[in-house]
């Protein structure tokens, strides 16, 4: 019997809605380990999109879609900080992520979080111009994580043996990814329903619909046709073969029909040109996750859904204010101050804590932070840096050994071991290599990398 997956106390997930659509996570749970590099074109209800994808620890899959779920959400939940750093438990990203507690779940924390960090992509999504009367695109190079740090440690995480769970994890999102979550492009998954899902398939494919189910004017369509070679692609499903493609989808299909939100999907043609049709369940419902708030003050599911109807941006700070006041032991009928609240905009005073700050004094605030930020990186990153050149060249390994065996563990065994030597006679310097391999896989141009090391490593 499956282990049931745990409730957490906050139910909604946040999910940058732009990458949720490019398929960069495999639904599959499970993926060719050897594949590395991939591209993508398709085209969704009108809308074409083209993906290039490195991924040295191999293709994002599995939990990873839970994973990177719990990590925006913690983000969001931070108040999506300007200097893009999560501060977290792997006990939390657990949690959050709905997943067990126990031993093996921490290992493939560790693997999610390595395979999400180590991927870069490269996207672009695209328009006919009538006056070229061509496709053109608008391209761009994104990250899920930029930077990991555990416990007191170097963000190399090929030192991390396993992920202690009270221990301090903190993850730095890509600049892209972090401030589109900000300009708040996020879709809410209702994590009451991302927990009836028991597998890792079914919680992307729901992830997935939803990205793309949702209208130019931010309606949500009840119906959406797809092929099956494009769906094929955005779902990162790797086989070609029009059977092995429906049978990766038809748990997922069983599972969320089973639960309530497609009540159908129809399948009509042949090959590769068949399509697909998804018919969902509810029309442009209200936001789970401030329904689910208001139902927590006392608010009847039914009122809460209308509230959430008319009043969806002030729900949060609604229900912050009860709580405030809750707090201090001053309300009798929270549900009722909620309702009154929402219904008269201006009756109450908030509390500096919870009202919004005047814009220039939130403006200068977030400047001064990142550029704190800023600097205090830019500071630590020249002092590592100075401490590594100062060490011995053998020294110098040992200290990036672990970065990068994991930077270049494709170059294979026997070109590592000529690797390793030459950086321990001070014949390559493993500081300037290392720095060189992170550009490489930071532009998307690490196979290009490889090969030129290894004919280095080959003629010397």
């Amino acid at each position: 019997m499956t282990e049931p997956r745990p409730l957490t106390p906050n139910h909604e997930r946040r999910d940058e809605r732009n990458v949720a659509r490019l398929g960069i996570i495999s639904i599959q749970s499970r993926v060719d380990d050897d594949l590395r590099t991939w591209k993508a074109e398709f085209e969704i209800d009108g809308r074409p999109y083209r993906v290039e994808c490195a991924a040295p620890y191999g293709r994002p899959h599995g939990i990873d879609t839970d994973i990177i779920l719990a990590v925006q959400t913690l983000f969001v939940r931070a108040g999506c900080p300007p200097h893009d750093w999560l501060h977290t438990t792997a006990y939390e990203l657990r949690n959050v992520a709905g997943l067990p507690d126990n031993g093996r779940t921490y290992a493939r924390l560790r693997d999610s979080l390595k395979r999400l960090w180590s991927t870069g992509f490269l996207v672009g999504e695209g328009w006919h111009d009538p006056v070229r009367g061509r496709q053109v695109w608008s391209s761009d190079t994104l990250r899920y994580i930029e930077r990991i740090r555990y416990h007191e440690m170097d963000s190399e995480l090929e030192q991390l043996p396993g992920l202690d769970p009270s221990a301090t994890l903190s993850i730095k999102l890509g600049e892209q990814l972090a401030q589109s979550i900000r300009e708040r492009h996020v879709q809410v998954l209702d994590g009451r329903l991302l927990v009836q899902l028991e597998q890792p398939p079914a919680r992307a494919l729901y992830r997935l619909l939803e990205a793309h189910r949702v209208q130019a004017g931010g309606t949500r369509r009840m119906s959406l046709q797809v092929t099956l070679a494009d769906w094929r692609l955005a779902c990162g499903i790797q086989s070609d073969r029009p059977e092995l493609v429906r049978r990766s989808l038809a748990p997922a299909h069983d599972e969320l029909r089973a639960i309530g939100y497609l009540t159908g999907v129809t399948i009509e043609g042949r090959g590769m040109a068949q399509t697909l049709r998804y018919d969902f369940a509810e029309d442009d419902a209200p936001d789970p996750a401030l329904v689910e708030l208001l139902i927590g003050v006392g608010v009847s599911r039914q009122s809460a859904a209308a509230l959430v109807g008319e009043h969806g941006d002030r729900v949060e700070t609604a229900v912050a204010f009860v709580r405030h006041r809750q707090q201090a032991g001053r309300v009798k009928n929270p549900g009722g101050l909620v309702v009154d609240y929402l219904r008269h905009d201006g009756k109450y005073v908030l509390p500096e804590h919870l009202g919004p700050p005047p814009a220039a004094r939130a403006a200068e605030r977030a400047v001064a932070a990142l550029a704190q930020a800023e600097a205090l990186a830019t500071a630590e990153i020249q002092r590592e840096r100075a401490r590594m050149a100062a060490l011995p060249p053998a020294e110098q390994y040992d200290a990036l050994k672990a970065s990068l065996k994991m930077l270049l563990k494709p170059l294979g065994k026997e070109f590592l071991a000529v690797f390793e030597a030459r950086c321990r006679a001070g014949t390559l310097g493993a500081l300037e290599e290392r720095e060189a391999a992170a550009t490489a896989m930071a532009e998307l141009r690490m196979q290009e990398h490889l090969d030129e090391l290894r004919a280095r490593l080959a003629g010397e």
